[in-house]
């Protein structure tokens, strides 16, 4: 099993003045461990976690739900939503590691934090398990999404929503004394300003295009 320190690259929409993106882990092997990703533009975020287990060796690991026989049988697809049609397929997920080898969620909880390079907008992403999450960012806005229902859904699918949280730098995921795993984490991306000597230089260079077309025309 690979235990390399990876940079996860989100799936990216161009739309007008801004972009769309969104971050899975399907291109990832089981226990690939992440510290950062990249959503574009330029754009980046350092990816760390903290574990409640004394053993955890904090860190975020990818689990493929797509696999079975796994050390955590309630992360292998398929989901459900209702906790009676499990028909909900999806690939690559985020977790706080246990510390006995193999990629499990952590039982005890745990948080997993993403600090951005700029401002984002996070739109909403999908939690497994049959626990729940408490979300924050750092201007105060929080969610709550999962079953809150322990053991009764198990390979249980949430979908967060829309949230539409702007100006955000900083986003946790706290398990609590829970486990369960992220995916599917969408932001929009405002366009990175041009900075004002660049912006001098192309409009010095459209003055002398201008001039040069002038002189030939006359």
């Amino acid at each position: 099993m690979k235990k390399l320190i990876l940079t996860a690259a989100a799936t990216i929409a161009l739309s007008g003045a801004a972009h769309a993106a969104t971050l899975t882990f399907d291109e990832y092997q089981h226990g690939d461990v992440i510290t950062s990703v990249s959503l574009g533009g330029g754009i980046t975020a350092s990816v760390s976690a903290s574990g409640n287990s004394n053993s955890s060796p904090d860190q975020a690991w990818v689990f493929d739900t797509t696999l079975s026989n796994t050390q955590d049988p309630d992360l292998e697809g398929p989901f459900t939503s209702d906790g009676v049609n499990y028909d909900i397929n999806t690939g690559g997920a985020l977790i706080v590691q246990e510390h006995n080898g193999a990629p499990d969620d952590d039982g005890r909880g745990g948080i997993i934090t993403f600090v951005f390079s700029q401002a984002v907008s996070f739109l909403g992403f999908d939690f497994l398990d049959d626990g729940d999450v408490l979300v924050r960012d750092n201007n105060d806005n929080a969610v709550r999404v999962g079953t809150e229902r322990g053991s009764d859904f198990d390979n249980f699918f949430t979908r967060s929503g829309l949230l539409n949280w702007t100006n955000v730098t900083e986003l946790s995921f706290d398990f609590g004394r829970d486990s369960g795993a992220i995916n599917n984490l969408s932001f929009e991306i405002a366009p990175v300003p041009l900075p004002a000597s660049l912006l001098l230089l192309l409009a010095g260079m459209g003055a002398l295009g201008f001039a040069a077309r002038g002189r030939q025309t006359a």
